[in-house]
């Protein structure tokens, strides 16, 4: 029975006369009560002869299984159809109480409505056409052939109009259902692309955290341990040194305010990339470190977040050598090339011992990566370790 069904994605609708509403359920009761009265009221014999009780029930039935096939599990075809079937029948018989009254054949629509909407429409044409060709034999047997044409035609018009209702009724509740489930799909790729995006912000922050806290951090520590040696044996370069300290931290202190207050901080504050750069470089020699820096080609336009992610790798790799590298100098050469730009930072320290990348280093690739860049991180040939970052200059970038 499986075959007379309707593809799965139409399975579970429901006829458009009672589409899973009390509204629904309440139209097929208003019809058919409304074609019984207008039956018992035009119908006089039925009362001269007592069958009015009898009519009167079986429309109540008629009813009854109309509303039951109406809500069966779509699943369960074959007590549906088992009800249609059943529904037929007594129609028939209704028909003959009545002495042949056209408007009670026509609780047929009512059948075939729900017919249509629940079979395939090979299946559900089938049964509508077998319906009217019962109800026209019925029709010619027990009342005689000469009305058949008129109850065939009449009958016939009315299962079209059904039929063609209950198409495009059914096609409109399948476009809207897919366009409820294309609007659920679409709320969900939002809310993966909001939770997406709030976790790169997160990442985001937590490098940006990283990279300049940890550089303020790590010089301020440095100028105070300068502080605590020379306090007793030389005072003044101990004041000197605490002043510096404070600074470091009044700057550190401005930037997580900046970054709490726009979320995307800009470490450049409009400067130029190289005068940022060599002004890390000159903090950086106020801790002790000896650190040369060099440019080669003319300074050209960048986009923002191509010049923020050369401050931080400068800014993280210069943390990195007075932390780790235990180096006595260090230089620092950026380049601008034709279609890319390279910064170059190289300490004569001791190199790194594994090959596993940090949190800093990390944090760089993931930022090089978004830009299309290119990491290259490695203990030099001739001692010490090189970190080199290349990203391309889009075509706009030289025209901003």
């Amino acid at each position: 029975m499986s075959s007379v069904g309707r593809s799965p994605s139409n399975s579970s609708t429901m006829n458009p006369l009672v589409k899973s509403s009390h509204g629904g359920l309440i139209t097929i009761y208003v019809t058919s009560t409304a074609f019984t009265i207008t039956t018992l009221a035009v119908q006089t014999t039925l009362w001269s002869d007592g069958r009015w009780l009898i009519y009167l029930a079986g429309a109540v039935l008629f009813t009854l299984i109309a509303h039951a096939a109406a809500l069966v599990d779509r699943r369960r075809l074959r007590l549906f159809v088992l009800l249609l079937i059943v529904q037929a029948v007594l129609l028939l018989g209704l028909i003959h109480l009545a002495n042949y009254y056209f408007l009670t054949a026509m609780l047929s629509f009512i059948t075939v409505s729900l017919a249509q909407s629940n079979l395939s429409p090979r299946w559900g044409n089938l049964f509508s056409l077998v319906l009217l060709a019962a109800i026209a034999a019925w029709y010619g047997v027990m009342g005689g052939w000469e009305g058949v044409w008129q109850i065939s035609l009449g009958l016939g018009a009315g299962f079209v109009f059904i039929t063609a209702f209950t198409r495009v009724a059914d096609n409109e509740r399948l476009a809207r259902q897919q366009l409820e489930a294309a609007n659920r799909q679409l709320a969900e790729y939002a809310a993966e692309v909001e939770q997406l995006a709030t976790m790169r912000e997160r990442n985001r922050l937590a490098r940006d955290v990283h990279d300049s806290l940890g550089h303020y951090l790590t010089v301020i520590n440095v100028q105070l341990e300068v502080v605590t040696k020379l306090i007793a044996s030389d005072p003044a370069r101990a004041r000197e040194a605490a002043v510096k300290a404070k600074e470091l931290a009044s700057e550190g202190l401005a930037e997580v305010r900046r970054s709490v207050a726009a979320l995307r901080p800009s470490p450049l504050d409009d400067r130029p990339l190289p005068d940022t750069i060599r002004q890390l470089v000159d903090t950086t020699r106020d801790t002790g470190l000896l650190v040369t820096f060099e440019q080669r080609g003319a300074t050209r336009p960048l986009a923002a977040e191509t010049e923020t992610t050369l401050y931080r790798t400068a800014q993280e790799a210069l943390t990195n050598i007075r932390k780790h590298a235990h180096a006595s100098s260090a230089s620092v050469r950026l380049v601008f090339e034709p279609a890319a730009v390279r910064l170059c930072i190289r300490d004569n320290g001791i190199g790194r011992h594994d090959s596993e990348d940090q949190v800093g280093l990390s944090a760089l690739r993931e930022r090089a990566a978004a830009l299309n860049g290119s990491v290259l991180a490695e203990n030099h040939a001739e001692g010490g370790f090189l970190l080199e970052v290349t990203l391309p200059i889009a075509h706009y970038e030289g025209i901003v």
